[in-house]
């Protein structure tokens, strides 16, 4: 042990000043008072108290530093050797000094609520726990060996110091610091794991030199099947052996070691034990109260299959795999083949949400392995969600009297209890089903120490013990085999007439089994019922748990039990994490919505997950399942109100238009505070974004929590739908998909019409603004004029400027579509007139780029080129969507007027950008102007490769720029000889164009297919 601390503690050195001294020793004596109530065991997993109350340590790397810190004694460790035995080989985080002491800060505050000084001190570039002497369990484990040493030299009879022994052993609960996956984690466990063994070793001799257990051979042969190279045991075991009258085998013991030593001589301990018993030394015969062992009884306490069970293939062969061990009893149903015989006891854990199916499946697979346990199978029903779960001390009574033992003999604490049961089950191949248990804490004690034997253990959380357990997560059902449990429980005839209404059955219940169950039962009691009627009465979600019952079970009450074992924190976080209509969150908008730093957050939503009343699919996204959400939401109904919920939404909102507006930026690399075009304060910084990508993967990823906050926005007055509609205004400027284009467009309208009965003119001017300008981009010119103009006599009163600038570029882009360039003159110039006196002059060089090509359309090209280059000189940083756009409009001023060469290298200059800020219809438009370029200069080759390349771009985003692409394609694929191609490309642009309402381009695209015969 102490190698292993020497390994990864350091010593800082102290202040050389003696009044340094003085004070840091004051500060010791006084932090040592403070701190005494303080307690920790590593004995299995790190846990701490103030005095009877247990703290909380927070998530595993935290408590990996504090393992550290625990297990220097007071010693000084540095930064850098935290690091190390934290981190070590795995995965370093980008600033693990701060990820340091950000821990160290949160252990500090934790400490300090209960002992009066802070007893974590930082000391150079370290840091020190200062503790009582007896605050570790690990001390008293490391002074049992020296106390038994000294008690025996000083004459203790052995049941005395064997007591000692067996004091420090049952301080171990688990593997030490159980679940912390660290390098110094892992130094800790070989060393007490060390330490443990050479415990073990003396207590062991002293239960041979006593005789009183008729079991110990078989417990020392488990042992020795883990430790062949251990001499000191296996001088136990032959004494045990030989004292239990099987000399044979005890001289077989040695001549096995000296094989192993490849015929080297075993210790000499070892070689004068042999000689004892060859010459049947007096001392080493049986004691003359030692009895025979009682004849083993083979208990079969396994619940009754469950008759319709249907499924579950997969995770029965895994636990089959798992589980299966070598038997001389009859073959088993199901599984592979035996392997070689575990030398450790096989543990396999099944946590799931309440109703999934866990005890079912346990069950099932205790059944197919019972011939791999020939001498038993013990079952206990640990009621871990119950307010009164089943205590230890009670399942062990039961588990004894099975494996026959008379209540005389059942005796003692609940440790000797374990032991006895423990020593029941030695040497022997039993299985233990430990249904619904509560915690690692609750099964540790009901765990045999044969490596013979296995466990199955179900619970609703995820268990953080016992150590070495196989997990299995049960999920629902997938539909195939939730239509094939319900098809069993009503019957083939009923569901064969109504086969159609089978998949919204289950999908109702949400493929939960229990779900599934209740709701077949009461259609089979009810025959005037159909398939039909039931998914009618399932689909009402306000209703759904009410009719998920029958009897006396219930899917409510199986989450309500879940739900009774939260602590207030989790059982907040679980109902207002109901609240947005979304499939999942992210982990910083649940932040938001629940008011808490995103690392405190995490911790609530991953104990919830843990507990199986939270689904966590992807990295830092969090969902409910359909009825657990059903469930938390009407826990949200009757136990929030409605301040409380409306804070929350309101700062999720917040926050997602926080993070919205710093897409925008990402995604088009522009100055914030240009882009707002109304004024609205969220109030909180948002998620940031390094990149473009990132920032466009983002608000996809949130598209679904951003239309769940409108909606409620709208429907909820006292929610800012300002901040709504401001928030589709960033998704509508970064997501440019058309389907999310079109999803947009359908929440301004809404939010449109909302903020018209409430007279919230600003808001609604927004709302029609946003939709206008999605009407024009997806070429619906017509209800696109309608919506800016509309925007624009909202907005005149002033109230919003920019905003209105805004929208009168949009018209004049309207009415340059229909070829009114005057129109379009005036808009653009009142608009820039606007921008000029807000002093955006991004906006203004967006203007000028709109007015530049009408002006070239009336004729006026030194007016067009001026205003055009000026665009691009006020267009903002050099990659950013303003300079791409500026360049665009100068290739289209350019080429207007004649300067083909010119407009051609604009246009190129123009393209990387938009691809690399990923506004696919601006890279598609920009593609449509070079294929135009090319084809007036007669380069058809080219002109077919730039329209190639942009038309799929134009067909997710707008059909008037696909129309425009495939007139092009089909006016060079004519030039180059391939008329078939030719005629589908231009006959396609006749038909958008006619469809858009654009005659004259249109008629243009005719011309060209006329011109091919």
């Amino acid at each position: 042990m102490q190698e292993a601390r020497s390994a990864l503690v350091t010593t800082v050195p102290a202040a050389k000043d003696g009044a340094g001294q003085r004070a840091a020793i004051r500060r010791t004596d006084r932090q040592e008072g403070d701190a005494t109530r303080l307690r920790f065991a590593l004995l299995g997993p790190l846990r701490g108290w103030a005095g009877e109350v247990e703290l909380d340590l927070g998530r595993p790397q935290q408590q990996e530093v504090l393992a550290m810190l625990l297990t220097a004694a007071g010693r000084t460790v540095s930064v850098e050797l935290l690091a190390e035995g934290v981190w070590g080989g795995r995965a370093w985080p980008g600033n693990p000094v701060q990820v340091l002491r950000t821990h160290v800060y949160r252990l500090r505050a934790l400490l300090k609520q209960h002992a009066a000084a802070s007893c974590l001190v930082t000391v150079g570039d370290g840091y020190a726990l200062r503790l009582a002497p007896d605050a570790l369990d690990t001390t008293a484990f490391e002074l049992a060996l020296p106390q038994a040493a000294q008690a025996r030299h000083e004459g203790a009879p052995p049941g005395e110091v064997r007591a000692v022994l067996t004091g420090a052993l049952q301080l171990w609960t688990a593997e030490p610091l159980t679940g912390l996956a660290g390098p110094h984690a892992e130094a800790v466990r070989l060393a007490l794991t060390e330490r443990r063994l050479a415990v073990l070793e003396a207590k062991l001799e002293l239960d041979a030199e006593l005789g009183d257990r008729p079991d110990l051979a078989a417990e020392v042969g488990d042992l020795v099947l883990e430790h062949p190279e251990r001499q000191r045991l296996r001088a136990v075991q032959m004494l045990a052996l030989h004292r239990a009258g099987r000399t044979a085998e005890a001289l077989a013991v040695h001549e096995d070691v000296r094989r192993s030593l490849a015929g080297v001589c075993p210790d000499r301990a070892l070689s004068e034990l042999q000689a004892r018993i060859l010459r049947a030394d007096p001392e080493l015969c049986p004691a003359p109260s030692q009895a025979a062992p009682a004849e083993r009884t083979r208990p079969a306490g396994l619940p009754p299959r469950i008759t319709d069970f249907t499924g579950r293939e997969a995770e029965l062969a895994r636990l089959a795999e798992v589980l299966a061990t070598p038997t001389a009893g009859p073959a088993p149903t199901a599984g592979p083949a035996p392997t070689a015989v575990n030398p450790t006891v096989v543990i396999s854990a099944i946590d799931g949400i309440g109703g999934v199916g866990k005890t079912a499946l346990a069950v099932q697979a205790a059944h197919r392995l019972r011939g791999h346990y020939p001498d038993g199978q013990l079952y206990a029903d640990l009621r871990g969600p119950d307010r009164a779960p089943a205590e230890p001390l009670a399942v062990l009574t039961g588990f004894l009297r099975a494996l026959g033992l008379d209540d005389a003999a059942i005796a003692g604490d609940l440790a000797e209890r374990a032991a006895l049961y423990r020593s029941a089950l030695a040497g022997s191949r039993v299985l233990v089903v430990l249904d619904n248990a509560a915690d690692a804490a609750q099964v540790a004690p009901l765990l045999p120490g044969s490596p013979g034997c296995a466990v199955l253990i179900t619970s609703r959380g995820r268990l953080s013990g016992p150590a070495g357990a196989h997990q299995l997560r049960l999920d629902v059902l997938g539909e195939e085999e939730a239509v094939a449990l319900l098809v069993r429980i009503v019957g083939t005839e009923r569901a064969a007439a109504e086969p159609a209404h089978l998949a919204a059955v289950v999908a109702a219940c949400g493929h939960l089994p229990l779900a599934i169950r209740i709701a077949a039962s009461r259609l089979v009691a009810r025959l005037d019922w159909s398939l039909a009627s039931l998914a009618e009465r399932l689909a009402d979600e306000q209703h759904r748990l009410a009719e998920l019952s029958t009897g006396d079970i219930a899917v409510e009450a199986t989450f309500a039990l879940s739900y009774a074992g939260l602590t207030p924190e989790q059982a907040r976080a679980f109902r207002l994490l109901s609240l947005p209509e979304a499939p999942d969150l992210n982990l910083s908008c649940a932040a938001a919505l629940l008011g808490l730093a995103p690392d405190a957050a995490e911790d609530l939503l991953e104990s919830l997950v843990d507990l199986n009343l939270l689904e966590s699919r992807a990295f830092e996204r969090y969902r409910f399942h359909d009825l657990v959400r059903v469930y938390a939401r009407s826990r949200c109904a009757q136990e929030e109100s409605g301040p409380t919920t409306r804070r929350a939404l309101a700062g999720l909102l917040a926050f997602c238009l926080a993070s919205a507006r710093n897409a925008e930026a990402a995604a088009h690399a522009v100055e914030q505070e240009r882009r707002d075009l109304v004024e609205v304060e969220p109030g909180t910084t948002g998620a940031h974004f390094q990149s473009a990508e990132r920032a466009t993967d983002w608000m996809r990823s949130e598209a679904a929590v951003h239309r769940a906050l409108v909606e409620r926005c709208c429907a909820d007055p006292e929610l800012p739908l300002v901040q709504a509609a401001s928030l589709i205004d960033k998704m509508g400027a970064v997501l440019f998909d058309r389907g999310y284009m079109d999803t947009v467009a359908e929440l301004a309208a809404r939010i449109a019409a909302v903020a018209a009965e409430r007279g919230e003119n600003r808001c609604e001017a927004l709302a029609r603004y946003v939709r206008g300008n999605l009407l024009w981009h997806t070429s619906d010119f017509t209800a696109a004029g309608a919506e800016l103009t509309a925007a624009v006599a909202l907005c005149a009163d002033g109230s919003a400027p920019r905003l209105r600038g805004c929208a009168l570029l949009s018209l004049g882009s309207n009415a340059r579509v229909y070829g009114r360039f005057a129109e379009a003159v005036t808009y653009c110039e009142e608009s820039i007139e606007l921008f000029r006196e807000l002093r955006d002059t991004h906006s203004e060089g967006a203007s000028l780029g709109e007015l530049a090509f009408s002006l070239a359309k009336l004729g006026r090209c030194a007016e067009a080129r001026a205003a055009a280059e000026r665009g691009v000189e006020l267009s903002g940083g050099t990659e950013s969507m303003g300079r791409a756009t500026g360049w665009y409009s100068l290739a289209r001023v350019l080429r207007m007027c004649g300067e083909p060469t010119a407009a051609l290298a604009s246009a190129e200059r123009a393209l990387p950008l938009f691809r690399s800020l990923g506004v696919p219809a601006f890279e598609a438009a920009t593609g449509n102007l070079i294929a135009q370029v090319h084809v007036e200069t007669g380069h058809h080759e080219q002109a077919v490769h730039a329209a190639e390349s942009a038309l799929p771009l134009a067909r997710r985003t707008s059909e008037m720029l696909a129309a425009g692409l495939l007139r092009s394609l089909g006016h060079s694929l004519g030039r180059l000889a391939q008329p078939a191609r030719a005629r589908a490309c231009l006959g396609e642009a006749v038909r958008l164009f006619e469809g858009l309402g654009v005659s004259a381009e249109a008629a243009e695209a005719r011309a060209l297919l006329a011109e091919l015969g």
